[in-house]
């Protein structure tokens, strides 16, 4: 899953669902956003890369400092919560995309900080339920 990273380089997480690659960060330097910024999706607050951009991506963040880190374990970063009930404070704001699975919503987390503070809000990790993975 984590690739070797150059001390400094901030790492960020990125899911592979349904062939794009989707992450949430905040970055630094107007010319990194302007290289990235056909690629946000400003309704989602996420980025979403095509597969065939994502190689030439990655190499110009490692350039800025940022290393991107393909995660394999999706479900290790997936909560649910049962529909129509209430949500963790922040729980959007902490997640890349969420989908409906079984009676419950599933928030796939950026960083296993987010799962943390989700599931001390509430939520259930994916891998607690018998649930199948949405993402």
């Amino acid at each position: 899953m984590a690739e070797f990273r150059r001390a400094g380089d901030e790492q960020v997480n990125v899911f592979e669902i349904d062939e794009t690659y989707l992450f949430k960060h905040y970055f630094d330097g107007e010319d990194v956003f302007d290289r990235l910024k056909r690629y946000y999706n400003n309704q989602q607050y996420r980025f979403e890369v095509p597969v065939g951009a994502f190689e030439d991506l990655r190499s110009f963040l490692a350039e800025h400092g940022y290393g991107l880190v393909v995660v394999d374990a999706v479900a290790e970063f997936a909560v649910v919560v049962k529909k129509y009930t209430q949500h963790p404070e922040n729980i959007f704001k902490g997640s890349v995309i969420h989908r409906s699975v079984d009676g419950y919503n599933a928030f796939l987390m950026t960083d296993q900080a987010a799962v943390d503070r989700a599931t001390r809000e509430g939520a259930i990790r994916l891998t607690n339920t018998g649930l199948e993975n949405p993402f």
